[in-house]
């Protein structure tokens, strides 16, 4: 009996052990997540066959949650009876329509989807639904994309593809000129560069939004409730993070992505072949310049980049018109321009007062001045459009009165093409300011894009308004010269305002003093009246012998202003700060010794500082407190060098020059080494007044280099006459100078012949140079000087691992031109194409003539091969037009190699050799083109 019942437990245990087995390897066992491989760029099947893309990184971030997951790619056919007949536990990406909830239990919104119309980049006029009439659209067959279209725009014709890369074949060989899609297209489509430049991102029209989202079986609560969880523990950043990565195109997370609002010439649009141009193109990209922080431009409409912003998709809205208040989610950084918008209508119709108009008037949708039009004119109906081409329409169709846009604006676009078709009404005029916009959460970066744009110089500025603007009068930076332009809010201020105090020092000449008539005189002086002018401000500057009483009375608020302040974290507490409006450089004043270029060549000298000078802490810590010498002021320190005491003074280079005129500093020299930092020029304001450093800072940003050099050379030259100072001393002291001079004029002049004859040599010498380097004919790098900056340039990238280009360039045509017209023409031909070239590279990298109609272009410091592309399309861009010679108008195309270090080389010869095998590549695949290998791809 006991042995039975042993049996039986046995038995028992053995199958309590086989469950438990059983549901170990049941618990274990993955969960499918079955997604269509055809939705890029949320799920797509890479080159390897494996599956990417935003909703697969998503299941990802729900496995780190601590799911087994499996994700499996299905043809779209089947998607549906896979998850439904159990084959797969999961629908792991799929709109969260309505009509789903019937079989499916439907998730959280993971992310936004758009789905658009993409539109042939030749129409021009089809920006709405509505004009796809005549037009044949492409949908995937098996989607809702047709029951959507059909829905929003009944009159189009569509026409169903089995698959998207059909679809896309047709829409490349031009059988169909418009085809809906996701965000973005795919680019692993075998033709995606043509598909790319056909059908450019911003000439998308918005079809439907909706959220994607999983779905499990309805049977399957217990699934949902896990999923549910694991998705609420996902820190939403890391969801914002995967849409920047898969939605904006730019996967780099240090890259800051701007959404720039197409068709807004000449501010900011895209070229017919794709690329970024405008007025704040080039703002930014000197932004970018002055920060070292890199940039990417995502066009699209401007609610739309709006949207993007929003959501997180970029980083900055390039420039937004704002009123009062920026739109919701967002904050504005400090204005980056300003425009003047007006009426215009058409010349047959007559108007003399805006309440005349009896049709609607045009703006547009983001326009900041509409509530006040709306205030001032309330019987008038406005009627807002996306785009300006729109809006023209709409006059010429009489749907419109007019419409308000920006004069410089309607300047470049329709009035170049339309001149005598408008007029303009001049009241009212709204003056609108342009802000970039970050979202809410972000202050940090909206300080670091002011901080860029504090640091561009007016003359920077103006230069590219120069490059941009039709009419320059109209120019918002050229404005800053006469009468710099204010906000409202900021106009109100200075009404309310009193005069401005700005304390400043009695003795520090030339850069601040007090004269023999009780005047403040000197640099700082002539800077507070141009601003004082240039703002319409009342500023006025109060003397003090005393450093620390001037602080003590900024801090009492007994003055506004300190100039010259040097910005320490103990005086933050009571003042703000500036900009660095003009860096001055320190200067060393010693005996005629060796020149000294560096600091550590005098780390063992005693060096006189006036105490309250900001760089005797920097000093302390290079040379010890023991090398430092502590005085009163410049003319102390100068007594220390001269007694021997001190072995150097320092102070500005300004400052130095002056003392070193003087009789008894004429044995001294003036050294400049290249490791003294700058002075910076701030001015501190008390800190409980923003508004007033925001409008003085736009004065001191308005000085140009012109008004800089005019300040110096004032000071540089002029005679000093300090209060109290003895007219006879001063006399004297001039007349020994004199007499000084004559006794050096013969060695002075002697001195000069020798500079011009050393001079004269260096000339030759440059010259000798330069013929030995650069071709004869177009004068760019010859081939020598191409292999030695090629071999530096891959050393040097090879050590911070960075890429470069060569593109090896061989003309097409250029035989015939010079066979039918001869060798001079040939030579012209050259030449122009020297110039194209180096029109098409930055300065940095070289053009070269490689021999015969043959050049090669080195790119340097890149940060993706598409970067060479770029600059292969514009040289390619720029030969479809034919070239006016002397004799004839010469056709000459191009076909270009382009290697990539280090993918296709690791030294000068094998990077060369790659180029050259290449450009033979794009010659025999049909010339006018450029290859790279499957390597550098």
């Amino acid at each position: 009996m006991n042995h039975i019942i042993s049996v039986c437990f046995s038995l028992l245990l053995l199958c309590a052990c086989t469950t438990a087995n059983a549901q170990s390897t049941t618990s274990t066992k993955p969960l499918i997540v079955a997604m269509n491989e055809e939705v890029y760029p949320y799920v797509y099947r890479d080159s390897q066959g494996f599956p990417a893309g935003l909703m697969v990184d998503f299941w990802q971030l729900m496995q780190a949650q601590g799911l087994n997951l499996e994700v499996r790619l299905i043809p779209r056919e089947k998607l549906n009876d896979t998850v439904l007949s159990g084959e797969a536990d999961i629908f792991g990406a799929l709109g969260k329509l309505p009509e789903r909830e019937k079989d499916y239990l439907l998730g959280e919104a993971v992310v936004d989807v758009y789905s658009h119309v993409f539109v042939h980049r030749d129409l021009m006029q089809t920006n709405t639904l509505e004009q796809l009439k005549p037009i044949i659209v492409g949908v995937p067959a098996v989607s809702s994309h047709v029951s959507v279209l059909k829905a929003q725009a009944p009159e189009v014709v569509q026409r169903e593809f089995a698959d998207i890369d059909s679809m896309y074949d047709a829409a490349v060989a031009g059988e169909i000129k418009a085809f809906v899609a996701l965000d973005r297209l795919n680019p692993r489509y075998k033709n995606f560069k043509s598909l790319n430049a056909l059908y450019p991102l911003y000439k998308k029209i918005l079809l439907q939004k909706v959220p994607m989202t999983w779905a499990v079986r309805k049977d399957n609560q217990a699934l949902q409730q896990r999923l549910l969880q694991a998705f609420a523990a996902i820190p939403p950043e890391q969801i914002e993070k995967l849409q920047r990565r898969w939605l904006s195109g730019v996967s780099d997370d240090n890259t800051l992505l701007l959404g720039l609002s197409v068709g807004n010439q000449p501010f900011m649009t895209m070229t017919p072949s794709g690329q970024p141009q405008g007025l704040f193109v080039d703002l930014w990209q000197l932004w970018s310049e002055q920060t070292g922080i890199p940039i990417a431009f995502v066009p699209d409409s401007t609610p739309a980049g709006l949207k993007a912003l929003q959501q997180g998709r970029i980083d900055v809205h390039m420039g937004y018109p704002v009123a009062t208040n920026p739109p919701t989610d967002t904050r504005m950084a400090g204005r980056i321009y300003q425009v003047t918008s007006s009426f215009y209508y058409p010349k047959s119709r007559h108007y003399s007062n805006l309440a005349e108009v009896r049709l609607p008037i045009g703006v547009f949708v983001s326009a900041a001045y509409v509530e006040k039009l709306r205030q001032e004119y309330p019987s008038v109906q406005i009627k807002a459009f996306e785009k300006l081409d729109d809006m023209v329409q709409a006059v010429e169709r009489q749907q419109i009165s007019g419409f308000y846009i920006s004069d410089i604006v309607m300047q470049q676009r329709v009035l170049q093409q339309q001149k005598d078709s408008y007029v303009r009404l001049d009241v009212p005029r709204f003056q609108t300011d342009l802000f970039p916009l970050v979202q809410q959460s972000r202050s940090n970066l909206a300080k670091q894009v002011d901080a860029g744009f504090a640091a561009l110089t007016q003359d920077q500025l103006e230069q590219i308004e120069d490059r941009w603007l039709v009419d320059i009068e109209m120019g918002f930076f050229q404005s800053f010269r006469h009468r710099i332009p204010l906000s409202d809010q900021q106009r109100d201020y200075l009404s309310k305002r009193q005069a401005v105090r700005i304390g400043v020092m009695d003795n520090w000449a030339p850069i601040e003093f007090v004269d023999e008539f009780g005047q403040v005189q000197g640099l700082t002086r002539d800077v507070v009246d141009r601003i004082s002018q240039r703002l319409g401000i009342q500023l006025v500057l109060v003397p003090y012998g005393n450093f620390a009483q001037m602080l003590e009375d900024l801090r009492s608020r007994k003055i506004d202003v300190v100039s010259n302040m040097a910005d320490l974290p103990e005086r933050h507490e009571y003042a703000s700060y500036t900009m660095n409006f003009w860096p001055l450089q320190w200067a060393l004043l010693g005996r005629p010794a060796q020149q000294v270029l560096r600091m550590e060549q005098i780390r063992d000298s005693k060096i006189a500082v006036p105490a309250d000078y900001r760089i005797i802490d920097t000093l302390i810590k290079q040379f010890g407190e023991a090398q430092i010498v502590k005085v009163n002021n410049a003319d102390e320190a100068l007594e220390m060098v001269l007694q021997g005491k001190a072995d150097y003074q320092i102070d500005t280079a300004l400052l130095a020059a002056r003392l070193l005129r003087r009789t008894e500093a004429a044995s001294l020299r003036l050294h400049l080494p290249a490791d003294l930092p700058t002075v910076p020029m701030l001015y501190g304001v008390r800190n409980d007044d923003a508004m007033l450093l925001d409008i003085l800072n736009l004065g001191l940003k308005s000085l140009t280099e012109q008004d800089k050099a005019e300040i110096k050379n004032t000071w540089s030259s002029a005679e000093i006459r300090p209060q109290g100072t003895d007219d006879r001393v001063i006399t004297i002291a001039f007349q020994i100078v004199g007499a000084a001079l004559i006794s050096f004029a013969v060695v002075f002049f002697w001195n000069l012949s020798l500079r011009r004859e050393v001079s004269a040599r260096r000339d030759i010498e440059h010259k000798m140079r330069f013929m030995a380097t650069h071709d004869d004919l177009t004068k760019l790098a010859n081939r020598s000087l191409l292999m030695e900056r090629l071999s530096q340039a891959i050393l040097q990238h090879a050590r911070h691992q960075e890429k470069l280009a060569l593109l090896f360039v061989d003309l097409d045509g250029f035989k015939a031109v010079n066979d039918q017209y001869g060798h001079d023409v040939g030579d012209e031909l050259l030449v122009r194409i020297a110039g194209i070239l180096q029109h098409c590279v930055r300065k940095s990298d070289t053009a070269a003539r490689f021999g015969g109609d043959e050049f090669v272009i080195l790119l340097t410091g890149l940060m993706d091969k598409d970067d060479a592309a770029i600059v292969a399309e514009k040289v390619l861009m720029h030969l479809q037009e034919p070239l006016q010679l002397s004799v004839c108008q010469a056709q000459v195309g191009a076909s270009i190699g382009i290697a990539i270090y280090p993918d296709n080389g690791a030294d000068a010869a094998a990077m060369l050799k790659a180029a050259d095998g290449l450009m033979y590549v794009a010659k025999q695949a049909g010339k006018g083109r450029y290859c790279f290998s499957e390597q550098g791809q």
